[in-house]
């Protein structure tokens, strides 16, 4: 026991001694941890998406993979009768659920409207695949009934202010009553699927009748509608099923399948998988990429990793402090197991110590890490068992590493020289602390051109020339009669706005989705064939609103009667995959499939447009049709061009506008630019945790190179004393710092490019779109990382430089 205290005397007594330095480590080590423990907690957050379901490991979301005519599309969305049918042909399928999703549902309470856009229907079998935990009401009876629904803690207390809310109605604008039977817990947000509220299918086969809904005729297995989701018996794997749907697919869809040239195989991803698929997947749900998961992991690691090196170097620079302490224990009978034991105890108090620390400064730092990394994580995730098991766990570890060498080395000490006034040891360990700053460095200048090459495929991003005036459009969705009704009406007052430079209606826009169809197009041979194209339903003004450029032909022109049935306008990429070359005008084209007595027009390419990315630019342009329409009902996408940037000065005038119509919706608008931003939310994401952590990297470096240069100033006062004797400047004995610390950081930086260029050209290739790889950036951190290391060092470099002559010859 007396041991023990006397250990822990000697750490404090050290301490104290060399606070500086104590403060140094300590600070490195919280700093690293810090940082290290909330991206613990980001990471968890990811790898945990969708398991807080109770049989999530036997749960998994059915999906499509269509060929038609040799041309695969893959989908998210699956039929109708899909699941019902499996469960009922196939024993290993114990529940099945589907999920139609809806854009917007606008509810009214008392005089007040509320637009909500998480509002979807479920089958009732729901409660039975997901686990969704009920605060009041039945979750065996919640969805059976027609128009009843079930909503989260949330929005009862929105609409209601409580969440005893069963018996209750909310009434939406169209003047359905929906019967609230259930109030669940609001879901996590690691969850793929966000809903707020449920409302229940049946409420559909109630509407368009049973007969409708329930169908199960060959084309209702080629139209996809909704999300499906199994749960499977304990001991079944997706095979079975996958082993028996070809007899499957010959009993339902084979018969149509024949006819349009198109096939059809069943996916099934796994529920735990689905945040992470890496298939593009068309209606797919916002998902997450596992390779920005990895480089959080990487940070944390090489965070821990300087931090750790922090450590040891000032450990093992600060030995000779000790030097008399070691001595006098190796002959009063330590031997070097108890030193080793000692010191490395001494570490791991340290790490134990930063832990703490960091634990504070982790719940401290959480809202800006949250406005970073668009969480809402608080210090109750902090307090998790696991989390604090990792927090004890890295503090342990880093303890362990960091205080392993220092350890080995301190208690390798010669007595006997010590205590004579010869040394420390007779080997050099300069070597070690030279190899451990160049290794910090050297993860700083990765970082560095990391962070630079991140922030530029962004800004290429946000400045590339996507093929329309994006900058340009301010978007209406058209939700309400009064206002559809009389469109046209309404478009001609918007356009006497003056800085209102021309209207147009469409189906979609880009950034959103579009939808997809089987069409028939003629071949190079001159033969009619089927395949499936993205499409949108345009008017005539389209093609000047949104800036498109015509490459060939010209566009629907109200002039021409018959271009509403027999025109159509495709994109160059259309053009380039059916392989028309220079002779796309006058190619027939019909929108869709003549079978099963269909007489569908044979219309023809009048003109094809410049590709223009309507999608994401991690994606290549795919084929595209414009298909023209006047019909508003079915046309709910208003865009309109305003000049000038007056977007505030429109949208006011537009409201005004529209209330002359007296709608019963409130308005609902977004701007085009700002939406397709949205399409990169996670790289955003990515780039401010990869700067905050590369400044952070940056930081605890420079806080171990200011300690191993104050170390060294001090170690070579009594040289820096003689130098000025023999006559050298202050210029020359700074100059003489900077050089030998200066060197470390070029061969850092050295070895740092080829190991840059490698990982960020590698990220680079998730963009179809991208930058060449900026090899000026090599200068950039050499520069940056010599400016750093200049500066920290150059305050001790000028003290030791200025300090008297005769009295650093004496310091011994």
């Amino acid at each position: 026991m007396s041991l023990i205290k006397n250990y822990i005397l000697s750490l404090v007594r050290n301490a104290r001694r060399d606070l500086f330095f104590t403060l140094l480590n300590l600070l490195g080590l919280a700093i690293g941890m810090t940082a290290t423990i909330m991206i613990f907690i980001y990471i968890q957050d990811q790898v945990t998406f969708d398991k807080q379901n109770e049989h999530f490991d036997r749960i998994y979301r059915l999906e499509g993979d269509f060929f038609i005519n040799e041309k695969q599309d893959l989908t998210a969305i699956t039929q109708i009768p899909l699941g019902p049918t499996l469960k009922d042909e196939y024993p290993e399928v114990i529940e099945q659920t589907r999920i139609l999703p809806r854009r917007d549902f606008y509810f009214k309470r008392n005089e007040d409207t509320f637009k909500e856009d998480s509002i979807m229907l479920a089958d009732s079998t729901i409660f039975n695949v997901f686990t969704i935990p009920f605060i009041t009401g039945d979750p065996n009876t919640a969805l059976t009934a027609p128009f009843s629904m079930v909503i989260s803690q949330t929005l009862a207390n929105k609409y209601f202010g409580s969440w005893d809310v069963v018996g209750e109605s909310m009434q939406d604008l169209q003047g359905n009553t929906f019967n609230i039977t259930g109030v669940f817990a609001d879901q996590p947000s690691n969850v793929h699927l966000h809903f707020n509220g449920l409302i229940s299918t049946a409420t559909i086969e109630d509407q368009i009748g049973s007969e409708r809904f329930n169908d199960r005729s060959a084309g209702s297995f080629w139209n996809v509608t909704c999300y499906t989701y199994v749960l499977l018996a304990e001991n079944t794997t997706p095979d079975m099923i996958l082993s028996k749907f070809p007899e499957f697919y010959d009993k339902y869809m084979k018969s149509l399948g024949d006819q349009i040239k198109a096939s059809f195989k069943l996916r099934i991803t796994p529920l735990a998988d689905v945040h992470f698929q890496k298939d593009e997947l068309t209606w797919d749900l916002p998902k997450g990429n596992m390779n920005y998961v990895y480089i959080m992991g990487v940070i944390a690691f090489l965070l821990i990793v300087i931090a750790s090196i922090n450590y040891t170097n000032l450990t093992t620079a600060r030995a000779t402090n000790r030097a008399k302490e070691i001595g006098i224990r190796k002959v009063g009978g330590a031997n070097k197991r108890k030193l080793r034991s000692q010191f490395l105890a001494e570490s791991v108090v340290m790490a134990l110590c930063a832990g703490v620390l960091a634990t504070l400064l982790t719940i401290l730092a959480m809202p800006l890490f949250n406005s970073l990394a668009g969480k809402t994580f608080d210090f109750h995730n902090i307090l998790q068992s696991n989390i604090l098991l990792f927090i004890l766990g890295v503090s342990l570890v880093t303890g362990l590493l960091s205080g392993l060498y220092p350890a080995s080395y301190l208690a390798s000490f010669n007595p006997v020289a010590i205590l004579k006034g010869n040394g420390t040891s007779s080997r050099d360990r300069g070597w070690l602390r030279t190899g451990l700053v160049i290794a910090q460095f050297m993860i700083s200048a990765v970082m560095i051109i990391g962070s630079i090459v991140v922030a530029l495929q962004m800004g290429y991003i946000q400045r590339k020339d996507l093929g329309f005036d994006k900058d340009k459009i301010l978007m209406l969705t058209l939700n309400d009669t009064a206002v559809i009704n009389n469109v046209t009406a309404f478009m001609e007052e918007i356009k006497r706005n003056p800085s209102v430079e021309g209207t147009s209606l469409s189906t979609t826009a880009p950034g959103r989705f579009y939808g997809k169809q089987v069409m028939t197009a003629e071949m190079n041979d001159g033969e009619m064939g089927e395949k499936a194209f993205n499409n949108c339903f345009v008017d005539y003004d389209y093609l000047d609103v949104m800036g498109l450029k015509l490459v060939e032909g010209r566009f629907y022109d109200r002039a021409f009667g018959s271009d509403i049935t027999n025109a159509f306008v495709v994109n160059e990429a259309l053009v380039r995959e059916l392989q028309w070359g220079d002779n796309a005008l006058g190619k027939k084209f019909i929108r869709g499939v003549n079978i099963q007595g269909a007489n569908l027009p044979t219309g023809e390419i009048v003109g094809v447009v410049k590709d223009f990315n309507y999608g994401s630019l991690h994606n290549p342009v795919e084929p595209l049709v414009l298909i023209c329409n006047e019909n508003a009902n079915f046309m709910r996408t208003l865009s309109i061009r305003v000049g000038d940037g007056n977007f505030s000065e429109v949208l006011e005038w537009i409201k005004e506008k529209r209330n002359e119509f007296n709608p019963a919706y409130p308005i609902q608008y977004s701007y085009l630019s700002e939406e397709l931003k949205a399409l990169y939310g996670e790289e955003k994401v990515v780039l401010g945790l990869v700067l905050s952590f590369t400044v952070l990297i940056i930081f605890i470096a420079a806080l171990g190179l200011l300690g191993l240069s104050s170390f060294m100033t001090v170690k070579r006062t009594r040289e820096t004393g003689i130098r000025r004797v023999m006559g050298a400047s202050q210029n020359q004995i700074l100059y003489l710092f900077l050089t030998q610390f200066s060197k470390w950081v070029v061969i850092s930086n050295i070895i740092s490019w080829p190991l840059s260029y490698l990982a960020m050209k590698n990220w680079l290739q998730n963009f179809t779109y991208r930058i060449d790889f900026p090899f000026w950036t090599f200068i950039i951190s050499l520069l940056l990382s010599i400016t750093i290391a200049v500066i920290t060092v150059s305050w001790q470099s000028i003290k030791a430089s200025r300090m008297n002559p005769a009295a650093s010859i004496r310091v011994e």
